[in-house]
């Protein structure tokens, strides 16, 4: 796996299927086994696999109607990789005796590694109705149907070989496997564990129940996981990666940096610990460095296509190159899988804009687009319901009866808005102030929220309470102060700059209530613009982003719960302006500092020569001094925007 994922940027997963091969030593032959046969057998089981073919080829001889000797032939040609050998061979042994349940077993092993999966699956099948406690029939079948996607079925088939043999540690893995597909990571994890129980030194497990860990969200424990697998198996290359991952995203860069380099030292081909590493590289704004990264893990996989469009994203293209070339030929390739098309139409309508080549931009950005809005269903009507209830529920009378309830602490300063509306740029000039630490999107605020019950109210001013009073705002303020602690025990203040915070603003003044919140705004064409421009690699989020008339229906309904905020918590956020930021830095800077209570420092003006990690699509452009160009960049494409100032225009009226 890339470390988008999954796809956040994770890592290259070694979820490795475990599965019966072949079974040529079964009791489950012929009637009347030939000698010729038996013999054979005894040098197979032996690993004598020239002599044994011999044998059985006597018996054919002898007999060219014996089955199992039909039926071995095509094991050895399994076992030795001849697997277009293998298929008419036990298929002469199945059409001689059709109740031979390992034969239908080997050949759908055949059958798989052809990639002929539907015959294979039917095999594994008739396997299964011939011998119902053939628990490995039932493993392979499950690891089929998973890789096809009928995950359902899939985990319908490990629960049944594990109702025959509940001590198969493997099937316990292949559905963990199956079950990470259908994100249902707390059973996932369950099941790793129980499959470590039954062989704790298992370390493909251990790292597999690591990245599942990590997927949790369950980071340390993701690390212990990896770190055991690293020491059972010193030369864990795919475990070094994953561990890589999971220290970046904790912050660790150091470590991420030292875990790349030590997967690359074990496998100096491992070309996505490569990228990974020039990717950990580029946060921390090593641009020359990350660079020769890309391009190092280009020419070990030319067309690996994340170090491809990581590249793109940190050069500023000023000449068609061969590497620009390179990327659209692939682009224009019709058997490319559509996610990998859509990730390279993002990246090359980055390389046109910046060549200025404004129409061909537009065509890869809006192909781009196209592809990922098909992967998943979207009424924008849930979320007009989500903002409606949040009005409804955070009004003047819910803060006057809950008023000073929540956790008085100053630590946390919230940059809300939209998505590219500027955030990263105002987290990096407040990093660059000694008395705050910038700790980057932080999912931290809405776990520590989700610990709060809601029931209805019953009252005409507010839809809902919380379950237990405002003691539960207390603890939940307590919570996050507590995750955030973790990035910085000596800073005076900690900023997150999740975006989509701006929906918690009344959960914030309620649990936090002397938090500051600072509100990003940009001119509305161009936020939207630059949302429609990005991917964004959070499974499952922001579903509107990729449809011009979803996108600006959606801004106007944040516009309109901004508004509510402003009326209802008159003095709790403060308003800045990205390109009032661009003109007057210091004045708007300072206005901050002020409304944070924190005395002025010249470094926030050099914000661009802050060292500090920076995981986000701004990453590169917070290390520049201040530019103009994006103001207004949408004028470019104005004749291919219609639907989205349409959607501007007319939502607005009726929000």
């Amino acid at each position: 796996m890339s470390r988008k994922k999954k796809k956040s940027k994770a890592g290259k997963q070694s979820r490795k299927l475990k599965k019966k091969q072949n079974a040529p030593a079964s009791s489950n032959n012929s009637p009347g086994m030939s000698r010729a046969v038996q013999s054979g057998l005894a040098f197979h089981r032996n690993g004598d696999l020239p002599q044994a073919e011999k044998m059985y080829r006597q018996a054919i001889d002898g007999n060219p109607g014996d089955p199992d000797a039909y039926h071995y032939l095509g094991v050895i040609a399994n076992q030795v990789g001849k697997y277009e050998n293998a298929v008419p061979l036990i298929e002469k042994a199945i059409s001689l005796c059709p109740s031979l349940a390992t034969a239908h077993f080997n050949l759908g092993v055949a059958l798989e590694n052809l990639g002929r999966y539907e015959q294979a699956i039917a095999h594994y099948k008739n396997t299964i109705s011939l011998t119902p406690d053939f628990v490995s029939a039932y493993n392979n079948l499950g690891i089929l149907l998973s890789n096809t996607g009928r995950l359902d079925e899939a985990v319908s088939s490990y629960e049944k070989a594990l109702a025959v043999d509940p001590g198969y540690a493997d099937c316990y893995t292949n559905l963990a496997n199956t079950l990470v597909k259908q994100d249902r990571l707390d059973l996932a994890i369950q099941m790793y564990e129980k499959a470590l129980s039954i062989r704790p030194g298992c370390a493909d497990t251990l790292n597999n129940l690591g990245v599942a860990l990590k997927d949790a969200d369950r980071l340390d424990d993701a690390i212990l996981n990896f770190e055991k697998a690293v020491n059972i198996h010193p030369g864990f290359a795919e475990a070094y990666n994953n561990l890589g991952n999971v220290y970046g995203k904790k912050g660790l860069s150091q470590e991420a940096i030292d875990s790349f380099k030590k997967a690359v030292d074990i496998r100096p081909g491992y070309f996505e610990a490569v990228c990974n590493l020039g990717i950990e590289l580029k946060n921390l704004g090593q641009l020359s460095e990350a660079v020769s990264c890309f391009r190092n893990a280009l020419s070990l996989k030319p067309d690996h296509l994340e170090a491809m469009t990581e590249l793109a994203k940190t050069l500023t293209h000023n000449a068609y190159s061969d590497e620009i070339r390179a990327m659209e030929a692939l682009f224009s390739r019709q058997d490319l899988p559509r996610e990998q098309k859509m990730h390279l139409g993002f990246a090359l309508g980055k390389v046109f804009e910046e060549l200025k080549a404004f129409d061909k931009a537009f065509a890869c950005i809006d192909e781009a687009n196209r592809l990922r809005r098909s992967f998943y269903e979207y009424n924008i009507t849930e979320d007009r319901k989500e903002m409606d209830m949040i009005k409804s529920t955070f009004t003047s009378p819910f803060f006057s009866k809950n008023k000073a309830r929540g956790f008085s602490d100053k630590t946390p300063v919230f940059i809300v808005g939209m998505p590219r509306s500027g955030s990263s740029l105002l987290e990096q000039i407040l990093a660059s102030h000694s008395m705050i630490f910038g700790a980057g999107e932080l999912k931290d605020f809405s776990s520590a929220a989700n610990t709060i019950k809601w029931v209805e109210s019953g009252e005409p001013n507010s839809s809902y309470v919380p379950v237990g009073g405002a003691d539960a705002f207390k603890k939940a303020g307590m919570m996050y102060i507590d995750r955030i602690r973790c990035f910085s025990r000596d800073a005076a203040f900690i900023t997150d700059k999740m975006p989509h915070n701006f929906l918690n603003i009344g959960l914030i003044k309620a649990c936090l209530p002397m938090a500051r919140i600072i509100h990003c705004q940009r001119d509305p064409m161009d936020t939207c613009f630059s949302i429609f421009k990005h991917y964004f690699s959070e499974k499952n989020s922001h579903k509107y982003a990729y449809n011009q008339v979803e996108l600006g229906r959606y801004y106007t309904l944040y516009t309109d719960l901004m508004a509510h905020w402003k009326k209802t918590l008159p003095d709790f956020v403060l308003d800045v302006a990205y390109e009032s930021l661009i003109a007057d830095l210091e004045g708007q800077t300072k206005k901050i500092l002020d409304f944070i209570d924190i005395p002025w420092e010249d470094a926030c003006l050099s914000f661009h020569k802050t060292r500090r990690k920076v995981a986000t699509a701004s990453a590169v452009q917070v290390r520049q001094p201040l530019y103009r160009d994006s103001i207004h960049l949408w004028k470019q494409y104005e004749r291919h925007l219609g639907p989205l100032q349409q959607a501007l225009a007319s939502e607005a009226r009726t929000v």
